[in-house]
């Protein structure tokens, strides 16, 4: 009898345990209708985006010392309740082929200007690094387009041969 009361005590105890864990919703007393409320929660991170219609290969003029610049554009969106982002924009060195001739590039953003050369280049700085009016239009509108001018800085005296680089255009929230 001993053994039989405190096995009932015992499923009594984690019958209890389960039940204290789920939810119950009591019917209502004028259509019997029951409900339950459901908290819903999530979060979205910070994040931009850049959108360019042209080509992402340019082609420098690199015979003239007069040439103009050329233009990569492009428009800028975040997601933050601020219309700012950073702007980063680097490049290893213009290099020749043979790995020593460098031609320096000059890069202008917004009155903002850097030069990429040896010594300043993407494995020790950024060019160009500032802050950006962006779209932050929640239906993603991206806004108006910016423009990067880019320009090689010759001296008529370079190497012949090929020239080759990859720049890179970040956008950060702010």
């Amino acid at each position: 009898m001993k053994r039989l009361v405190g096995s009932i005590a015992i499923a009594l105890l984690f019958s209890a345990g389960a039940s204290a864990n789920n939810w119950s919703s009591d019917p209502r007393p004028s259509d019997g209708e029951t409900q339950f409320y459901v908290n819903l929660s999530g979060e979205v991170p910070q994040r931009c985006r850049m959108f360019t219609t042209q080509d992402r290969s340019i082609e420098l003029d690199v015979n003239d010392a007069q040439a103009d610049d050329s233009e990569f554009k492009f428009q800028a969106w975040c997601n933050t309740g601020s219309s700012k982002g950073t702007l980063v924009i680097g490049a290893q060195a213009f290099e020749h082929q043979n790995g020593t001739d460098v031609i320096p590039l000059s890069v202008s953003f917004n009155g903002t200007t850097g030069t990429i050369d040896s010594t300043n280049n993407a494995s020790n700085s950024h060019a160009i690094v500032t802050d950006i009016q962006v779209s932050n239009d929640s239906q993603g509108n991206m806004g108006a387009y910016n423009i990067l001018k880019i320009k090689p800085e010759v001296n008529g005296f370079e190497t012949a041969g090929e020239y080759s680089t990859a720049m890179y255009v970040a956008l950060y929230p702010k």
